[in-house]
C-alpha cells in the first residue's frame, strides 16, 4: 500500500512538475520579500516590535505557564481560514491567482519573523526564530503547497472550461479536492499540536542565549 501511495505521489508531482515550480517559487519569492521588508519599516515600529519582543522572552525567561489549548486553537482557526479560502479558490476559474496570493502571503509571513529577529539579534535571533518557526512549519508548507497545486490544478481547469470548452468531470473532481483539504486539515491538526505542546518548549531553550 505504501509503495503504491509513492508512486501515485510520484506520478502526480510528474504530471504538475510546473505547478509546483511556480508555487514554490511564489512561496520563496514570499519568504524573501518579507526578511528585506524588515529593513523598510520606520524605525518607530521597528520600536515597538521590539518591545513586544521582548517582553515576551522576559515572559518564557520566567518560565510562567503556556496556555496549550489557546495556541492550538488560535493555530486551528488560522489554518483553517487558509484552508477554506484555498477550497473556496479552487472552485472558481480566477481562483489560482487568489491561491498564489495567498501562498505568497504565508511565505512572507514567515520570512518577515525570521528576518526581523535576524536584523535585531543576528545569528541569535535567526536561531530563536528558527525554533520559533520551523517545527510546525515543516507540517504547514509542506500541506499548504500541496494543497495549493491542487486548488490552482482545478481552477485552471474551470478557466479553460469556462474559455476554451474543454469538459471534464467537475463533480468527480470536486470531492477529491474536498476530501484532500480535508485531509490537509487533518494534517495541519498536527502540525498545531506541534506548535502547541513541542515549539514553547524549543523556544524556552532559545531564551538563554538572547
Amino acid at each position: 500500500m505504501w509503495h503504491k501511495f509513492q508512486d501515485a505521489l510520484i506520478e502526480h508531482i510528474r504530471d504538475q512538475f510546473l505547478v509546483y515550480l511556480l508555487v514554490i517559487a511564489v512561496f520563496t519569492i514570499g519568504v524573501g520579500l518579507g526578511a528585506l521588508s524588515v529593513r523598510l519599516l520606520p524605525e518607530a515600529q521597528i520600536n515597538e516590535l521590539n518591545h513586544y519582543f521582548i517582553d515576551f522572552v522576559h515572559f518564557l525567561a520566567k518560565q510562567e505557564p503556556v496556555s496549550h489549548m489557546r495556541i492550538f486553537q488560535n493555530s486551528m482557526l488560522q489554518n483553517g481560514k487558509f484552508l477554506f479560502a484555498i477550497w473556496v479558490c479552487g472552485n472558481f476559474f480566477f481562483g489560482f491567482a487568489v491561491v498564489l496570493m495567498l501562498l505568497f502571503y504565508r511565505g512572507f509571513t514567515i520570512g518577515f519573523t525570521v528576518g526581523f529577529l535576524a536584523e535585531q539579534n543576528a545569528m541569535r535571533g535567526v536561531m530563536f526564530a528558527l525554533s520559533a518557526v520551523m517545527p510546525q512549519n515543516l507540517v504547514y508548507i509542506p500541506v499548504s503547497l500541496l494543497v495549493g497545486v491542487a486548488a490552482i490544478t482545478l481552477s485552471v481547469l474551470h478557466m479553460r472550461r469556462r474559455f476554451g470548452g474543454k469538459q471534464f468531470p467537475a463533480g468527480a473532481y470536486l470531492i477529491q479536492f474536498t476530501l484532500l483539504v480535508l485531509t490537509s486539515a487533518a494534517c495541519m491538526a498536527l502540525g498545531a499540536v506541534i506548535e502547541a505542546l513541542i515549539t514553547p518548549v524549543f523556544m524556552r531553550m532559545m531564551v538563554s542565549v538572547l
